[in-house]
């Protein structure tokens, strides 16, 4: 079983941030990222890592962390709005969020011969549009993509997640740049 953590930085309405940014990471020990940012935690008196509220000098040391190990691989797609040719696509956020991560997940699903759990922060997306992520998602999987295994996709709460909140930081770092 592969279990895929997500989050997003920026935001998808027409006005506003001109990036929009979903990035994913896909540990092979979630156990060590999960370690390293429970001790941070610790370490700087916080319940729940977000990125847009630490420094840079932990944003580092974040990093340092993360890539002690080669234990993981991390993917993520950037959409410049002012791109996007069909305005209609952002007229509705989550059908846009989809249809990104649509682009995101596919060489990870098509390249994988197990079962996947794709674990979204629940900010991710409006509660009405939980199904039909899944939904969307299956059917490029099971139709297009060639995946013939379970897949299910699911939303956590970030401060649940230790590898959610680092994959906040992974997504807000790409976003600043």
């Amino acid at each position: 079983m592969i279990t895929v953590f997500v989050d997003e930085s920026g935001d998808l309405g027409l006005r506003g941030d001109r990036y929009f940014v979903i990035a994913i990471i896909v540990p092979q020990r979630g156990k060590r990222i999960v370690n390293f940012m429970k001790d941070f935690c610790v370490e700087h008196n916080l319940k729940e890592v977000k990125a847009s509220l630490l420094t840079f000098s932990q944003k580092q040391h974040i990093f340092n962390r993360l890539t002690s190990a080669n234990d993981y691989t991390i993917s993520y797609i950037v959409a410049d709005k002012l791109n996007i040719e069909n305005k209609k696509i952002l007229e509705d956020k989550n059908l846009c969020y989809n249809y990104l991560f649509s682009f995101l997940v596919k060489k990870t699903i098509k390249s994988t011969q197990e079962d996947i759990t794709l674990l979204l922060d629940n900010h991710s997306t409006k509660v009405k549009s939980i199904n039909s992520l899944a939904d969307y998602i299956k059917i490029k999987a099971f139709t297009q993509w060639g995946f013939t295994h379970d897949l299910s996709i699911r939303y956590v709460d970030s401060k649940n997640s230790k590898v959610v909140q680092a994959t906040d930081v992974v997504s807000n770092a790409v976003y600043a740049k």
